[in-house]
């Protein structure tokens, strides 16, 4: 096993924070099942849902005495590459790749979905590093395509602008098609400026310089989206489990979404808060996202309802997925419960993942008894914009 760099710490720590530990792969080592041999993929590896990510980390050494220009050369447009390279190779190759998770769970690489791969390396140069080769954004691979280029510090910033796994995704598929439209211009520029015509626009049509000032109107305020005390600690929160992943599904659409759509999960999550805490019976919340397909349903319970719960975790699922025709569901039901005298709140999660098929029992049933309130949710547009 390799020793880890220094960056390689800091971008798994940042990958770590930003997708989730359940879905950052940074111990990546494994076995040639045939020959024994042990072979290392990615220094790091992002895996959620179709959104999969490869990266190699490189560092410059205080002790290399080359000159900047020639260790971006060796180092990354040859050695880097080859290893992305080698890692397509690997997922081509071996239909079993076991790696661990910073959660210290298991899984098979092999099974992710990579029609969507997005191959990046990130590097740490000397403090003279040249401005000509920080701008450089993609190394263009005949064998498998576009390589994106970030200096860490870049990278470090559109991770602290974007925050969320969804738009971090968008952004660099964003960022390859704008490459494709103007490649010249845009290693002339800097990372700044794609992230700041990102802010406002996905139209890849012209460069506009103005789009800069978006740093002085662009919201770094998280605070209606926020969502991290949750997900820190939902396999906490989470009842039923039977397997030590069984909530992976469950938080993968919920770190799917982007920040418009997590202020509306919040907001729901928090009524069902307040609501299980009155004295009334209350209709349950919901959303729906297209863009994911996956419906999410909010139930609060009062105290004498509390019983019926996993009656009401699985109908009120099901009856939000089959109304909205979704592929997926995520249900939750809220109640308070008194334990040594103290009053404290469950959360019971349910998921629920089948194509959509009609049951005329179910139109029977909602058709004379709609059980939800009118499902609403207008996307924002220039979401990251004051």
């Amino acid at each position: 096993m390799k020793a880890i760099n220094t960056s390689e710490n800091v971008i798994s720590r940042i990958n770590s924070n930003v997708f989730f530990k359940e879905f950052t792969f940074a111990r990546n080592d494994f076995t040639d099942l045939d020959s024994k041999q042990k072979l290392e993929f990615s220094d790091n590896v992002i895996w959620l849902g179709n959104i999969f990510l490869i990266f190699e980390i490189k560092e410059r050494n205080a002790k290399d005495d080359s000159d900047d220009s020639s260790w971006f050369e060796n180092k990354i447009l040859n050695k880097a590459v080859k290893q992305v390279k080698r890692t397509h190779t690997y997922l081509k190759k071996y239909p079993n790749i076991p790696i661990f998770n910073e959660k210290g769970h298991k899984r098979n690489i092999s099974e992710a979905d990579f029609s969507r791969i997005q191959s990046i390396i990130v590097y740490s140069p000397s403090d003279n590093f040249s401005e000509s080769q920080r701008f450089m954004k993609f190394y263009r691979s005949k064998e498998i395509g576009l390589i994106h280029l970030f200096h860490s510090e870049d990278y470090y910033w559109i991770c602290k602008y974007l925050i969320t796994p969804a738009e971090i995704d968008e952004y660099l598929i964003f960022r390859e098609e704008f490459y494709d439209a103007h490649p010249k211009l845009l290693n002339e520029l800097p990372e700044q400026y794609i992230l700041a015509h990102f802010f406002e626009t996905l139209d890849t049509s012209e460069i506009k310089l103005e789009h800069m000032d978006n740093f002085k109107k662009v919201t770094m305020d998280s605070s209606k989206f926020n969502l991290s005390y949750l997900i820190d600690n939902f396999n906490k929160n989470i009842k039923l489990l039977q397997g030590e992943t069984d909530y992976y599904p469950i938080i993968a659409e919920i770190a799917k979404l982007n920040r418009a759509e997590l202020t509306e999960f919040k907001k729901r999550f928090v009524l069902t808060i307040e609501k299980c805490r009155e004295e009334g019976v209350t209709i349950p919340y919901r959303i729906y996202i297209p863009r994911t397909d996956c419906g999410f349903v909010f139930v609060p319970l009062i105290k004498r309802a509390s019983c019926h719960w996993k009656t009401a975790l699985r109908n009120f699922t099901y009856a939000q997925k089959y109304d909205q025709k979704a592929h997926r569901c995520v249900g939750l039901v809220m109640f308070e419960t008194e334990i040594k005298g103290k009053l404290v709140l469950d959360m019971y999660w349910a998921f629920l993942e089948e194509k959509w098929v009609y049951d005329a029992a179910m139109e029977k049933l909602l058709s004379e008894n709609f059980p939800f309130r009118e499902a609403k949710f207008k996307r924002l547009d220039n979401r990251y914009l004051e």
